[in-house]
C-alpha cells in the first residue's frame, strides 16, 4: 500500500484516454474558498494536484475544518508524512507547496493532493463532476484576497488532473472576501444613513453612484445603466423617506447617498443629473465610484 501511495504522490496515475477538465473556484462566504470541476469527455480523473496561492496577506487556516468530496479518499502527502499507520480515508489533502509532505501550518501557498483508490488499493475513477472538490478556510488581512489556482507540477501534470487529461482551464483566479466585514468604512460620511437604511448592498456596487442601481448589465444590449435601473429610479424619485421605504430597492436610487438640499427626498434632482449623464452607456464608459470610503466592492 505504501508503495502505491508514494507512486501516487509523485504523479504516477496512468489512464489511457484523453479527457478535459474545467475547474471553477468561488467565494463560498465567510472567507471560504470552494473548488469544483466538470469533465467534458474522455476518461475520469483519478486524482488532482493543485497549487493554491493566496495574495494580499491571506493564508489557509490549517486549524479550520475542510470539506472534500468523499470520492477522493486517498491523500498521498499525508501518507508520506505518516508512513507507518496510514489507511485509505485517513488524513487530509492539504500539502506543502514546494516539497512532499502534509501541510502542518498556516500558509499563503499550499497544495491540494488527493486521489481515488478502491477497496483493493487499486486506482479508481473519480466523479465526472463534483460541485465541491474541496472547501477550505482562509484568514488574514486580505480584503478581498486574490486566489490563484494552478497545476502543481511537483505532484502531477500541467493540467492539474492526474491521469491522461491533456488539458484544463488552469490557472484560474477568484476573489475571496475573507473576513472583510462591512463594505463601507465606518468613517464614510454616509455610514450612519447606510446603517439606518439596513446597510443596503447596492451602495457598495462599483458604479451605483453613477446610476447602476441593480449592479447588472441590461439583459438586452450592452448598457450597464438602462431600462431596469430607470424603472427603479422613477419609482423612487421625489419620495420622502417614509414612502421611499416601500419602494423595492428604492434606496438604491439614492446615488449621492444624501438627502436633497431642498425638501425631504433622498432621490431628487442631484441624482437625476448623474443618472442622465450615464444612462445607456456600457460599463467601460462609466467610471467607478470613488473608492475612498469603501473597503471593497460588492457584486449582486
Amino acid at each position: 500500500m505504501r508503495q502505491v501511495l508514494v507512486m501516487m504522490g509523485i504523479g504516477v496515475f496512468a489512464i489511457p484516454v484523453m479527457a478535459a477538465v474545467n475547474f471553477t473556484a468561488t467565494d463560498a462566504g465567510g472567507g471560504k474558498l470552494q473548488i469544483a470541476y466538470t469533465t467534458t469527455d474522455g476518461d475520469l480523473p483519478r486524482g488532482v494536484a493543485l497549487r493554491i496561492s493566496c495574495g494580499d496577506g491571506a493564508v489557509l487556516d490549517i486549524a479550520a475544518p475542510f470539506v472534500a468530496d468523499p470520492a477522493f479518499n486517498t491523500f498521498p502527502d499525508y501518507a508520506y508524512s505518516n508512513p507507518l499507520n496510514y489507511a485509505v480515508g485517513n488524513g487530509h489533502p492539504l500539502a506543502k507547496s514546494t516539497e512532499a509532505g502534509a501541510l502542518d501550518a498556516d500558509a499563503s501557498d499550499f497544495s491540494i493532493s488527493m486521489g481515488v483508490l478502491d477497496q483493493t488499493g487499486n486506482q479508481s475513477a473519480g466523479p465526472a463532476t463534483t460541485t465541491n472538490l474541496i472547501t477550505v478556510q482562509l484568514k488574514g488581512v486580505g480584503c478581498p484576497t486574490t486566489v490563484t489556482i494552478s497545476a502543481d507540477t511537483l505532484r502531477g501534470p500541467a493540467s492539474g488532473v492526474v491521469g491522461s487529461v491533456l488539458s484544463s482551464n488552469l490557472p484560474i483566479t477568484v476573489e475571496v472576501l475573507n473576513m472583510c466585514g462591512e463594505c463601507l468604512k465606518w468613517s464614510a460620511p454616509e455610514y450612519p444613513d447606510w446603517v439606518a437604511w439596513g446597510k443596503p448592498a447596492c451602495w457598495c456596487y462599483r458604479r451605483q453612484c453613477r446610476g447602476d442601481i441593480n449592479g447588472k448589465k441590461e439583459p438586452i444590449g450592452t448598457a450597464q445603466i438602462g431600462a431596469t435601473d430607470l424603472n427603479t429610479f422613477k419609482s423612487a424619485f421625489g419620495k420622502n423617506p417614509t414612502d421611499l421605504a416601500f419602494v423595492s430597492n428604492g434606496i438604491c436610487a439614492d446615488l449621492n447617498h444624501a438627502k436633497e438640499k431642498i425638501g425631504t427626498a433622498r432621490v431628487g434632482a442631484t441624482d437625476l443629473g448623474q443618472f442622465k449623464l450615464y444612462y445607456g452607456k456600457a460599463a467601460a464608459a462609466i467610471p467607478e465610484c470613488d473608492f475612498l470610503h469603501y473597503k471593497f466592492w460588492l457584486t449582486p
